[in-house]
């Protein structure tokens, strides 16, 4: 995923761009707003830590490749060349959400369809050979930052488990929820 405003958003194993919207690591308000850990949000241990989920994702890329241009464009909500979202020219244009089908994964998860979550997510592809049947053992590793997992990733997920399009394609082999304190910020010179 890009980190800065001005990086060029890396491509996931589908041939998508993955990350186009995410809180760049510049954008301190609202890093602070969805990210850090606020004092009385939890344990005092807490403040200014966050809480991260990781997911390992197996994608289904051989049933993917014999999917038509058309329906992987309609799955993601994006333009796969330019990486626009549906009915706009730019990677980075506000997208218009009701332009894409109901189950699209930009749609879906756009912090406009849900009352503003907003989570800092990074994807990094993996292939591990095949998995004995000749299919490929690959996918993203997701790792997504937040300040409450409770208002944060979880009312995500139940909202994309239920209606994206992109559950065909892809598989979550296994989850992890962990709590990352601060750094100790005397030892940072």
């Amino acid at each position: 995923s890009s980190t800065t405003p001005d990086a060029q958003t890396p491509r996931n194993l589908f041939g998508f761009k993955d990350g186009t919207r995410n809180i760049a690591g510049t954008e301190t308000d609202r890093l602070a707003k969805h990210v850090w850990v606020g004092d009385g949000d939890g344990p005092d241990w807490m403040s200014g830590g966050s809480y991260l989920v990781a997911r390992r994702i197996r994608m289904n890329i051989e049933t993917w490749d014999r999917t038509s241009l058309q329906e992987q464009e309609d799955v993601f909500g994006r333009d796969k060349r330019e990486g626009a979202p549906v009915g706009r020219a730019g990677e980075h244009d506000a997208p218009f959400l009701k332009a894409m089908k109901p189950t699209a994964h930009v749609r879906l998860a756009h912090p406009d369809a849900n009352s503003g979550i907003t989570i800092l997510r990074r994807g990094y592809s993996f292939t591990d050979g095949t998995d004995g049947l000749g299919r490929l053992d690959a996918g993203l590793f997701f790792l997504a930052y937040q300040r409450d997992v409770r208002h944060g990733f979880i009312p995500l997920q139940r909202k994309l488990s239920a209606h994206d399009a992109l559950n065909e394609y892809i598989q979550h082999v296994g989850s992890a929820v962990f709590a990352v304190p601060p750094g100790d910020r005397k030892s940072v010179v």
